[in-house]
């Protein structure tokens, strides 16, 4: 009995080993076109289910999701296998030759390859199959870096004093000494859009890995600032507690091998940073913080290192009201386009918007009657600097040239200041108040509003 399962043993391995092989080369011989039509088959299954996928993955992208690399892979594994069949298809027809030029003979070298080239890839295109299609094709990417501002190289060339400023920020954020920064100056000085200039820049220069922006206002809501700075930062903050809240956006922070730049934006009081949960001066050297305030006391008294920003000199203000005003130095507006811009006072604010409200008018005439508007136009309840900056805003609603633009206007100074303002809500309020008389169907009214915006 021992004899014979040894024998049956060796029996066996000698087919396994010796008999089997030898058999399968000949099955791909013989059975090429079976198998050849088998891969056909698999394949037209396998078309099926990358369709399948990359349906998911144009889902997946119109969602702003990064495709897996597994899932690209299978993809590009796929197209291969696809061109192999192909070839493969295309290979039956020249695997015969010409017998005495009467009859057509497979090739029996040809025939063997393409059966057996044909086996193996079926192999693959099964494995494929096995694989796809994938329930979840993407993950949430990491944000692009957007730029924040508009580079405008002929703009930026004639505002020297900015770009002296923006220098002087940029050597304090490569210091390691210098973790916490300020950028101070009147309202509409330009200080939100010089300190976005500067997270642009290092964004483009590298010198930050993460750059995460919030803004604060008057009456600031810390768990939205706490939001809006979690969220650039990839983070969820799911804790309900002040406390704990704080301790995951620190966590964060300081438990990173990024280079880290926070912007806590209009600044209206001194901010207890470590409550916020944001590491203190020389806690985190990987991390900077800048603030911009029109308070210079208040962000000494956070112990920040100051950089004032002024007014605009003379020749930087006409440079920035011509490039908004569209208007040349040869310019027959030229002469009077210099005395409205020196109404603005150098604010890059008032500037931007007593330009942007003359753009359209090209005879001299009504630039004289803006310069005279400009020199009465006063707010007797505001003093200063707010009185200048506010009666230009008030001149350029003024120049609004309908009066639903202008109620539009007023109905958004009702929502709270940095607010995104659906267009919806404002078709509604916009209805209720009887606004869009003239407009006949909802439809209208928002195309209406988004023009009178």
């Amino acid at each position: 009995m021992a004899i014979q399962e040894i024998a049956n043993s060796i029996v066996g391995t000698i087919v396994e080993k010796c008999v089997n092989p030898i058999l399968r080369q000949f099955q791909y011989l013989i059975f090429y076109k079976s198998n050849v039509q088998t891969l056909s088959d698999d394949i037209k299954i396998l078309e099926l289910k990358e369709a399948e996928v990359q349906q998911l993955v144009c889902q997946a992208k119109d969602n702003a999701e990064e495709i897996k690399p597994t899932v690209v892979d299978w993809l590009e594994r796929v197209e291969d296998v696809k061109k192999d069949a192909h070839t493969i298809s295309e290979g039956m027809e020249t695997a015969k030759v010409n017998c005495l030029n009467i009859v057509r003979l497979p090739n029996l070298k040809s025939c063997y390859l393409l059966g057996r080239r044909a086996v193996k890839r079926t192999s693959v295109v099964e494995k494929l199959l096995g694989e796809g299609p994938f329930d979840q094709v993407g993950s949430i990417a990491p944000f692009e870096q957007m730029p924040l501002t508009e580079s405008i190289p002929s703009l930026e060339k004639g505002l020297v004093s900015r770009m002296s400023t923006k220098k002087e920020l940029m050597e304090a954020l490569k210091q390691e000494k210098t973790s916490l920064m300020a950028i101070c100056g009147m309202g509409g000085v330009g200080k939100t859009t010089l300190v976005k200039q500067i997270a642009d820049q290092v964004k483009f220069e590298k010198l930050f890995d993460k750059v995460a922006m919030a803004t604060l206002s008057q009456s600031p809501d810390m768990r939205n600032v706490q939001d809006q700075l979690a969220e650039q930062l990839g983070l969820k903050i799911t804790e309900q507690t002040d406390l704990a809240r704080a301790k995951r956006l620190y966590t964060r922070l300081t438990n990173s091998d990024e280079r880290i730049l926070v912007v806590l934006d209009d600044i209206w009081k001194e901010l207890d940073l470590k409550s916020l949960g944001i590491p203190i001066k020389g806690e985190c050297k990987s991390l900077k913080v800048i603030l911009t305030s029109r308070f210079k006391d208040v962000c000494s008294g956070m112990r920040a290192e100051i950089f004032e920003v002024n007014v605009l000199r003379i020749e930087e203000a006409w440079h920035l009201f011509k490039e908004v005003a569209e208007i040349s130095d040869d310019s027959a507006l030229s002469g009077v386009a210099k005395q409205v811009a020196e109404e603005c006072k150098g604010l890059p604010l008032a500037i931007v918007v007593v330009a942007k409200a003359l753009k359209s008018n090209h005879t001299p005439e009504s630039w004289d009657r803006a310069l005279r508007q400009l020199q009465e136009y006063t707010i007797r309840e505001l003093e200063g600097d707010e009185d200048l900056v506010f009666s230009r805003i008030k001149f350029s609603y003024d120049y609004l040239k309908s009066a639903e633009a202008k109620s539009l206007l007023l109905l958004c100074s009702l929502f709270p200041e940095d607010y995104s303002i659906p267009i919806e809500c404002l078709v509604r309020y916009g209805k209720g108040l009887e606004l869009f008389q003239d407009t006949e169907n909802f439809e209208k009214c928002k195309r209406q509003s988004r023009l009178a915006g």
